[in-house]
């Protein structure tokens, strides 16, 4: 845990674990990133790295989103607005981050990144969400 606001776990490779887990095979990776309970708004996003190219830069009121890594490796920057406690932290293939409400954060690509994304309740995307420059 970073901030009472953002949760990184990195997800381990096993077939026995309960929870979330990555099976690698010979044919290939399987994650089970949440294996009880409803996820709304999955999406799949990359991004490439150079200037100017991220994701984010804004926040949510009601939403915890979840990010998955499933290749590359990415730099998150968040400001927790209620606190003001701010940070960094490198996430790499293999990572889950889960950021709580009220936690405004930006994801640049260190190298190329692949990553899914959902959100734990139902939530109007567009009415949810808020810009935040990061300077």
């Amino acid at each position: 845990m970073i901030t009472s606001k953002i949760h990184i776990n990195r997800i381990a490779c096993s077939a026995e674990q309960a929870g979330p887990r990555r099976i690698t095979e010979d044919r290939g990776e399987l994650a089970i990133l949440r294996p009880v309970g409803p996820v709304y708004n999955p999406c799949y996003f990359d991004i490439k790295p150079g200037e100017g190219r991220f994701r984010g830069e804004h926040y949510h009121r009601s939403k915890t989103e979840v990010f998955y890594v499933i290749s590359g490796s990415c730099h998150i920057r968040f400001v927790d607005l209620e606190t003001g406690q701010t940070g960094d932290f490198r996430v790499i293939a293999g990572d889950m981050v889960t950021i709580m409400p009220m936690c405004a954060h930006r994801i640049d690509s260190i190298e190329f990144c692949r990553v899914i994304e959902f959100s734990l309740e139902e939530v109007d995307y567009s009415a949810d969400t808020f810009a935040y420059r990061f300077e």
